[in-house]
């Protein structure tokens, strides 16, 4: 594996059929998404698990963890150098 990355969004019934590696126990109440991918060294990407909450305060500390991360809902991004910018 060559590096994850985070991606948040808002929860939605397709996310429920969504194929992971690990785990992904849909959750139709809690208002957001959090998505763990990963980046492969052929290129390649999975998505390792997917989270749900309605605390997106609880989401963005645990993206801020990551090389890596999308927030769809706040509209920003921080790239793999580092920078945040808004998508």
């Amino acid at each position: 594996m060559a590096y994850s990355y985070i991606i948040i969004k808002e929860n939605n019934p397709t996310w429920e059929r969504e194929s992971v590696l690990l785990q992904n126990k849909y959750d139709a109440k809690k208002k957001y998404v959090l998505i763990e991918k990963s980046v492969h060294s052929d290129g390649s990407e999975s998505i390792n698990n997917i989270y749900y909450s309605s605390d997106m305060a609880k989401f963005q500390l645990q993206a801020n963890g990551y090389v890596s991360w999308y927030n769809y809902v706040l509209s920003l991004r921080k790239d793999i150098q580092g920078y945040i910018s808004h998508l």
